[in-house]
């Protein structure tokens, strides 16, 4: 052996001790996110923030002082933000929930101490009802969490207004009355947040039971209630087309023998449906009940005695324990929930003074537990998949990320998990004859990214790769078969597919109208588990590779403003784990470019010193995506692919070199800067491709808003330099140039005054989407119309383009569910 390779030995071996003592040290660090709970302490004023610890272990993390005495408390539907009902004054309290801790956002003035709050499926209102007037308000949630000052509508109802449910579509609300011994029935709005009465306007108890809390099964139509007077709990049949309620049965919850007062209070439906938890005060006790599959109706399970006066109860989201809150006894309750339903006590701490309400954080509970299927899935995975990008005729960018489990903790991140990987590739699908690329650590440094370069490979072929990974070289794991397909390069003549795709806004997607959602809502809550639907349909037309034009993710929105590193990465992480994502990827090749929500904020240049620096958005770009090797410090992100004989393609950088979006316009102003500007058109002028594709963030036709500044379209923006380049293309003759863009939100098809055709992919989800700036329009960039345009979307909705080149070039518009909606050829069909 030579002693360089002896010295290369010896620096491998130190690095991986190394590695293997930083992964001890840092798996030992992370804490494990069990699920997290509030409690509102009434007479000591006070929100105090547990998680659930390994077996079942209170702990409290944090004590925050409010200035109202606080009762009834909900969260958002994502668990950033609670929602908390005060008494002397009377109030509604917004708080952020940071990691440890509550932020106080907010002070809402409401007519008395609210009794029972609840968000509405849609995130965008907020349902307070109110024990001691009879009423109920309507706050909307306009974003970041924050209420409207005043509620859009107060109803005044029968008195003793004291729980409120809402079901899965949002269209129908229930109030339940313990006096006059009823439930009010209404239907909602969900545009505008009314609420009417429904026909009948109330289901009215003939026996004096007093309906406290009602609760929605989570699948099927039923209904349950406590019965504060009756000491009993009912099942009511819920008629989805009408929205009404009918009974079916009552049970009692406590025994026979009762001494003195007592009174049930909450009641909670098991996630699984399977079981019914009923409290009951005086009797001190938690009443289990089945749900039978078939009926919907209860039998008895388990009287379980807990403190004396349990007025609060809450289940976790998993299903997985219950607390329960001592009004009397200052005390809290931690209970395990057995698989057949019954309660088995697992801790008690004491409180402060009156613990009244106890609300779960929404967030997926991870198991601590040691040796489950659940502990086992958060440990060391690929929860993000597999990707290759930047494919040619010879090589290709593998990526992973190691992660810890595959879904987001109770902060919304998927963090990263320290290992080794490596990539593993062959031209066949049985890897035969494979080879490696060396083994990487997977540092907090890169995000746990891992990525690879692969060299030499044979143009216009098929390679099958999987990642090789682990906390040891001695225990490596082998990841999913994926795929990528080398291109054709310029001596091989034959069609090629692909799909240009844009503007993917995640918070929308998840949360529509509460995430200032701009177009249709659409996305299913199975699509908001499996990813945008685009994905799905793209895989169908199976591409050859993608492209994607910008606005990968958003890091300003209404939930938050991303700012720092972690911030920023965090946007990444809880995209790019959607299953369909990691599914289209693992098989499909992409190139990428990025826009100004994927580089700093809206319409952003690279001059302010606002957060995210400009530097740090270049660097997040790089490091999320595979666009470079990790090794190249500053790769150039301005670049062009020779596809085929036929089609070459043309990825510009709109961010980086931009002048100022304000400065005045003209031969000075520019958005490719000089460098990139000179390396386009001396590229173009070079090449002997049939079909030149210019795709670029950011349209160069529109039209567009005639505010905005931010484009080569805008009328203030940078005209001077797109209208210097369409007279160098003319000039130069230039056939067969095409321009794509992303950006806008809406798709078209336009043609500019001198003859070159610009296609709009648009918004890729739904609610992402709006209508478009058609030519003429004293609102756009083309009062004069110049601009004609052969298509533009008839209604707002998302999509992507397919593009068909060879001997002739054909574009495709989908909507976002696959469906074809506008197709041209070049030559002209016709």
């Amino acid at each position: 052996m030579s002693s360089l390779s002896m010295i290369r030995g010896s620096v491998r071996a130190l690095a991986f001790v190394l590695l293997c003592l930083f992964s001890v040290r840092v798996t030992t660090s992370v804490k494990a996110d069990g699920p997290r709970a509030v409690v509102s302490l009434r007479n000591d004023r006070r929100l105090d923030l547990y998680t659930i610890e390994t077996g079942g272990k209170l702990n409290r993390e944090s004590q925050t002082p409010v200035d109202s005495k606080p009762g009834a408390s909900c969260f958002d539907h994502v668990g950033r933000h609670l929602y908390v009902g005060g008494g002397e004054p009377s109030s509604v309290s917004v708080f952020r929930v940071e990691s440890t801790s509550l932020s106080p956002l907010q002070n809402v003035s409401v007519p008395a101490s609210p009794s029972y709050l609840s968000v509405t499926p849609s995130g965008e209102f907020l349902i307070a009802c109110y024990y001691s007037t009879g009423q109920v308000t309507v706050h909307r949630i306009v974003g970041e969490g924050r209420l409207s000052d005043q509620p859009v509508q107060t109803l005044q109802l029968d008195e003793r207004t004291h729980g409120i449910a809402i079901d899965r579509s949002g269209e129908f609300v229930f109030v339940s009355h313990t006096r006059p011994n009823c439930i009010s029935q209404f239907r909602m709005d969900t545009r505008t947040g009314q609420l009417t009465p429904n026909a009948p306007a109330k289901l009215q108890r003939d026996d004096d039971v007093g309906p406290r809390h009602v609760c929605f099964h989570p699948t099927a139509d039923m209904v349950y209630g406590s019965n504060e007077k009756g000491r009993s709990v009912s099942a009511y049949g819920f008629d989805s087309d009408s929205g009404t309620l009918s009974l079916r049965q009552t049970i009692n919850t406590t025994s026979g023998d009762v001494d003195g007062k007592s009174s049930t209070s909450h009641v909670e439906v098991h996630p699984s449906g399977d079981f019914v938890y009923v409290g009951n005060r005086g009797h001190g006790s938690i009443a289990v009940f089945a749900i039978s599959h078939t009926t919907g109706e209860l039998s008895l399970l388990q009287r379980k005695s807990t403190v004396t006066v349990p007025r609060s109860f809450s289940l976790s989201p998993g299903g997985r324990y219950a607390v329960v809150a001592g009004q009397r006894s200052n005390k809290l309750v931690c209970y395990a929930i057995r698989q057949d339903g019954k309660l088995v006590e697992t801790d008690s701490v004491d409180t402060g003074k009156t613990p009244w309400w106890i609300s779960f954080s929404p967030m997926h509970e991870q198991s601590n537990e040691p040796n489950t299927s659940v502990s086992q899935h958060r440990g060391l995975s690929l929860g993000q998949g597999t990707m290759s990008g930047e494919v040619t005729e010879s090589s290709v960018l593998l990526q992973t990320r190691l992660t810890q489990g595959t879904t987001l903790n109770s902060h919304g991140d998927l963090l990263g998990y320290p290992g080794i990987a490596c990539f593993e590739w062959s031209a066949s699908e049985d890897f035969a004859a494979a080879v490696r690329s060396p083994l990487q650590s997977a540092v907090p440094e890169r995000d746990h990214i891992v990525r690879s370069l692969l060299s030499g490979l044979m143009p216009d072929t098929k390679y099958y790769y999987r990642t090789l990974y682990g906390e040891s070289s001695d225990q490596l794991s082998g990841g999913p078969v994926c795929s990528f397909q080398t291109l054709p390069g310029k001596d091989i003549d034959r069609p090629v597919e692909f799909i240009i795709g844009s503007c993917m806004n995640y918070v929308k997607f998840m949360h529509g109208r509460a995430g200032n959602a701009s177009g249709p809502l659409t996305a299913t809550k199975e699509d908001k588990r499996l990813g945008f639907p685009a994905f799905e349909a793209m895989k169908q037309l199976a591409p050859e590779f993608f492209v994607g034009t910008g606005d990968v993710v958003y890091y300003d929105n209404p939930f938050r403003v991303a700012k720092t590193v972690e911030e920023l990465r965090r946007c990444w992480h809880e995209q790019f784990r959607f299953p369909r994502m990691i599914e289209f990827f693992r098989d499909v090749p992409a190139y990428w470019s990025k826009d100004d929500h994927d580089f700093r904020f809206n319409d952003s240049d690279p001059h302010s010193t606002k957060e995210p620096s400009a530097s740090t958005g270049i660097h997040l770009f790089r490091e999320q995506l595979p666009i470079a090797s990790l090794e190249d410090s500053d790769p150039r992100t301005y670049r062009t692919i020779r596809v085929s004989r036929d089609v070459q393609i043309w990825l510009t950088e709109g961010r980086d070199y931009r002048s100022k979006n304000n400065a005045p316009d003209g031969p000075e102003k520019t958005m490719w800067g000089v460098e990139q500007r000179d390396w386009l058109k001396k590229t173009l002028a070079a090449s002997d491709a049939k079909w030149k594709l210019l795709i670029s963030p950011t349209p160069m036709v529109g039209p567009d808003d005639a505010y905005k500044k931010d484009n080569h379209a805008n009328l203030d923006g940078f005209r001077h330099e797109a209208d210097s380049f369409f007279e160098w293309v003319e000039t130069n003759r230039m056939g067969n140039l095409f321009l794509v863009c992303g950006d806008r939100h809406w798709q078209y098809h336009s043609i500019h005054a001198s003859g070159i055709h610009e296609f709009s992919c648009g918004a890729l989800n739904d609610e992402n989407s709006r209508m478009g700036v058609p030519p003429g329009a004293d609102f756009g960039s083309d009062p004069d119309s110049l601009v004609r345009q052969p298509y533009t979307s008839a209604t707002p909705g998302g999509g992507f383009l397919q593009v068909k080149v060879g001997d002739m070039m054909e574009v495709t518009f989908f909507d976002d569910r696959g469906m074809e909606l506008h197709r041209v050829s070049f030559p002209d069909s016709e």
